[in-house]
């Protein structure tokens, strides 16, 4: 058992079972699932905001989405501003809890009465890689890393 440096300021021990090595690679895993997950949304909202709301707001009447005025403008504004949030790691598992309920709401208004293939496949992949940052959360250059207050190890 050793200890070495290894350039993203922190000192690693290296051991046998390389415990603390995984852990890294899982970091740098879930780093990419939030940065990916954070651009989809909000690319997806910067197109609903850039088509308008008043055609994003009809379109959800014809889905039949209950109070569609103000869902659509929620979901373009979660979209746009929890997209930016989760690229930066910003309240990253509150962000992953609304993510799924936009998907959620997809899935059951939209998309299910196409079939998994060709329909609502993508909606089942965003809630996983939510459901995993809901659970996993993700470190790895995050803003949130400045608001949680780490336990000091004696």
């Amino acid at each position: 058992m050793y200890y070495s440096w290894t350039g993203v300021n922190k000192l690693v021990l290296k051991s046998v079972n390389r415990k603390e090595i995984i852990l890294k690679a899982n970091e740098f895993g879930a780093f990419i699932i939030r940065v990916v997950l954070g651009v989809t949304f909000f690319l997806h909202g910067l197109a609903k905001y850039q088509e308008g709301i008043g055609v994003v707001q009809d379109r959800f009447l014809h889905y039949n989405i209950p109070y569609a005025d103000y869902v659509a403008v929620g979901v373009i504004f979660v979209e746009m501003l929890g997209g930016l949030f989760m690229i930066i790691g910003f309240t990253t598992r509150f962000i992953a809890i609304l993510f799924i309920s936009i998907m959620a709401g997809a899935v059951t208004y939209v998309h299910f009465d196409m079939g998994f293939l060709g329909g609502y496949e993508l909606q089942v992949l965003l809630i996983a890689m939510s459901l995993f940052l809901l659970f996993a959360g993700s470190k790895f250059l995050a803003i949130d890393n400045f608001f949680v207050e780490r336990k000091k190890k004696k």
